[in-house]
């Protein structure tokens, strides 16, 4: 008896390759939910090289599944595991609290299972709550390109190679970095790596690398050690972007630093204007780099600054000479503030560089969220009444400062990386 052929539809006969465009645009439970359309979809599902295990999915297996011994852990399992094609794109988020996390022997079966079926983006962000250790297999994986992780520690050892060989972009959340060998440690080579995030980590002067095509570097957040600028400085030669925060600045010590020759973009998250030495790290680091095109700042609350830090602060209005004189920033076109608000000293510091930028074109300054349009008006023109070395400078006001910290209660710490 002859084999019937399966009934197809116009969708059915679409070439592989639109479909797994199709499957791309869809998140994982409703892909998954197209191989019962016909078979011609159900080897397309089998294909599709790219998985999705996030808050809408767990949302969905709860909507979905009535039976109870049933767990998200065995739907990605099934998922995963019958893939007849590579996983290129790989994304797990269990992060919630109500959500129970992953046992450590499920998660580093899929990192096994990725490892070995031609990964090449991965992202891991997993609950706090539990110490999961990402695997070795990860870390010499040779087809991973990006990588980003939230949460696991990361053991390095020491003389190891073939780690992130072929990685050119990674990022790190809350990532705990160990030594898993006593010794000295030798540098990490990374030959590809471009790309680096570092936020809130534990232990990064313990990642020592040697990333020769790095172009930009992030380091921001709170860490409970401090990064130590012997660890910054050979970095600071080659790289094109530099994105740092205010806390870390005050125990830098810039005389360490060559000339950032190649520093065209820095940002500086929670600088405050009330620490004398925040303010004068910056001051001191600004003057390392001479190409600089665009400098961007997110301004933190000076009521938070010690009484120390204060009375430095005062010192400097009281003799502004002593840091906000400095040679002229001839490339710096872009200033960006981010939650401006008027203080003595952000104006000093804002009349510094408009006498110091002769190729500056645009000022723009982002009101926070509860500035009116008075005080809006009022420090556009006091700004407006500062000499100018440029003049095509021109500073606007745009529209409510969006809080960094939205991003953390949604859980997108990439909005922060435009980059990845």
């Amino acid at each position: 008896m002859a084999r019937r052929k399966p009934i197809s539809d116009l969708t059915s006969e679409l070439p592989g390759e639109v479909k797994d465009r199709i499957l791309e645009y869809l998140p994982t439970p409703d892909a998954a939910r197209m191989a019962l359309l016909s078979t011609y979809w159900k080897d397309a599902w089998l294909h599709h090289g790219q998985l999705v295990f996030d808050s809408d999915f767990l949302e969905s297996v709860y909507e979905y599944c009535d039976d109870e011994g049933i767990t998200y852990v065995n739907i990605i399992n099934n998922i995963l595991f019958l893939r007849a094609g590579p996983v290129k794109k790989f994304t797990i988020k269990i992060r919630s609290a109500i959500d129970p996390p992953p046992e450590e022997s499920d998660f580093e079966r899929w990192c096994l299972f990725l490892s070995r079926n031609g990964v090449e983006e991965l992202n891991i962000s997993l609950s706090s709550y539990v110490e999961y250790k990402l695997p070795f297999c990860l870390l010499s994986c040779r087809t991973i390109k990006q990588l980003i992780v939230q949460a696991p520690f990361i053991d390095l050892p020491v003389n190891a190679i073939g780690i992130f060989s072929n990685v050119t972009s990674l990022a790190f959340f809350a990532v705990t970095f160990k030594r898993i060998v006593n010794g000295i440690a030798s540098s990490i080579s990374i030959p590809k790596l471009e790309k680096l995030a570092l936020e809130d980590c534990d232990g990064i002067n313990k990642f020592e690398i040697s990333p020769p095509k790095l172009e930009i570097l992030s380091i921001i957040g709170s860490m409970d050690d401090v990064v130590d600028s012997r660890w910054l400085a050979p970095h600071l030669k080659a790289i094109k972007t530099l994105w740092l925060c205010g806390t870390s600045l005050r125990y830098m010590d810039v005389s360490m630093f060559s000339t950032a020759i190649n520093l065209q973009v820095m940002k500086l998250y929670e600088l405050s204007f009330g620490c004398g030495k925040q303010l004068t790290v910056a001051m001191q680091l600004l003057q390392k780099c001479p190409n600089l095109c665009e400098l961007g700042i997110m301004v933190e609350d000076e009521q938070s600054a010690c009484g120390d830090d204060k009375e430095v602060a005062s010192r400097l209005l009281e003799d502004p000479d002593g840091c906000f004189v400095i040679q002229e920033l001839k490339m710096l076109n872009t200033i960006k503030i981010e939650s401006f608000r008027e203080s003595a000293l952000i104006m000093l510091f804002m009349k510094m560089l408009l006498s110091k930028s002769p190729a500056l074109e645009r000022v723009v300054i982002l009101k926070p969220w509860d500035m009116n349009d008075s005080e809006v008006s009022k420090i556009l023109r006091k700004l407006e009444c500062f000499p100018r070395a440029s003049p095509n400078a021109q500073i606007v006001c745009t529209g409510n400062y969006c809080c960094k910290f939205e991003y953390y209660e949604r859980n997108e710490y990439l909005d922060l990386y435009p980059w990845f």
